[in-house]
């Protein structure tokens, strides 16, 4: 087991964090129940990580210059080999299953991603199978068909969350960006229906090198305060669509940039500390990434697998990639966003296997079995 002597005692929770808690108390009492366990055993190396879940193949109705999972695609796959993934893909009862073992494990959130998860015509019922009252269910989306009607509806079905994207506060570069006319308006008018359903909220944007001291970014946080939305920012990482575009990743300047901003405003990473948890490293202990086919992924941005969650169970997984030496430690950096030592062996790894073959994620056994344990 890692040390965990350098995280620190447990982050005091801020009132808003309890209000949300002791809500969270009448709503859905298991899920109250497995965070206080968390808690109460985080010191003791329990982890209690978000499980993200690409579903519907990723399939997406926009193009984004950055975008990590455009390799998962079936646009892409076509146009590379001519047919979709052949790999047993993940369905409900699989689903269920996770869900299940989830519970057990303690693990109490579940975020619905893509692509875009709401063009998937089997959203309501994953939702249930989920069971949207033992786990928190968080929609990742882009905004472009999140209305106020489908809000409402997610809200319904016992959805907790919609995390909505904004690549920039101004609407041609976020438009271009993301190469859909009209994404920017929608994705503004999402953010207003999520409210009004009564949705928890956040706004994500994705920050690459420079893009903190601009003046654009400093509009999009005076938006976020005018509306009171927690603005989440994640680091440009150089995978997917944006392998090769080292010239995005930020500095030691951003990072500190950041920090800086985060004591001011509401604004946070994945690093950031909250509900208790320390700010460090989300690799396993923060959040893993299942792709369609069962295999899991440390981290939302790598492209390397743990294991396969249709052939073993979470806690073997979870355990592996603890004893992983660069997944288990609890470290003050990103490092898929700012260890170079680390992305250059992540993207060679990565380039090595698509010579062979065109599916992703790289395997346990090529990938991070590869690398020394503790």
């Amino acid at each position: 087991m890692p040390d965990l002597s350098e995280i620190g005692p447990a982050q005091p929770l801020s009132t808003v964090e309890s209000s949300k808690r002791n809500l969270q108390k009448t709503l859905r009492p298991r899920v109250y129940e497995k965070i206080l366990a968390y808690n109460d055993r985080m010191m003791d190396g329990v982890i209690s990580p978000i499980l993200r879940l690409k579903i519907n193949r990723s399939l997406c109705n926009m193009k984004c210059e950055h975008c990590c999972e455009e390799p998962y695609m079936t646009r892409d796959l076509k146009k590379r080999t001519g047919k979709e993934d052949p790999r047993p893909q993940m369905g409900l009862e699989d689903y269920r299953r996770l869900s299940e073992q989830a519970d057990q494990y303690g693990l109490f959130r579940f975020v619905l991603t893509g692509g875009e998860a709401l063009l998937d015509k089997n959203l309501g019922d994953l939702v249930k199978a989920l069971d949207p009252y033992k786990h928190l269910i968080v929609l990742d989306t882009n905004g472009y068909y999140f209305d106020l009607e489908k809000a409402k509806w997610f809200a319904s079905i016992g959805g907790y969350k919609a995390q909505i994207s904004l690549d920039s506060f101004f609407a041609e570069e976020h438009d271009k960006f993301r190469n859909t006319k009209g994404a920017h308006d929608r994705a503004l008018k999402a953010l207003d229906a999520a409210k009004e359903s009564g949705l928890e909220l956040l706004l994500s944007t994705c920050l690459v090198k420079g893009r903190i001291f601009t003046e654009e970014f400093k509009l999009l946080i005076d938006y976020c305060e005018s509306k009171a939305i927690p603005l989440y920012v994640s680091l440009a990482k150089p995978v997917g669509s944006a392998r090769g575009h080292d010239e995005w990743v930020c500095d030691k300047a951003d990072v500190d940039a950041l920090k800086d901003l985060e004591a001011k405003h509401n604004i946070f990473t994945h690093m950031t500390p909250s509900y208790g948890q320390p700010g460090k490293c989300i690799t396993v202990k923060g959040i893993n990434t299942v792709n369609h086919d069962g295999e899991i992924m440390p981290c939302p941005y790598m492209d390397m697998s743990i294991g396969n969650i249709m052939h073993e169970s979470l806690d073997i997984i979870f355990e592996r990639g603890m004893l992983n030496k660069w997944l288990g430690p609890y470290r003050d950096e990103c490092i898929i966003g700012e260890n170079w030592d680390f992305i250059k062996w992540h993207n060679t790894v990565v380039s090595n296997h698509l010579e062979n073959s065109p599916y992703l994620p790289v395997p346990y056994e090529q990938s991070f079995a590869l690398t020394e344990s503790f």
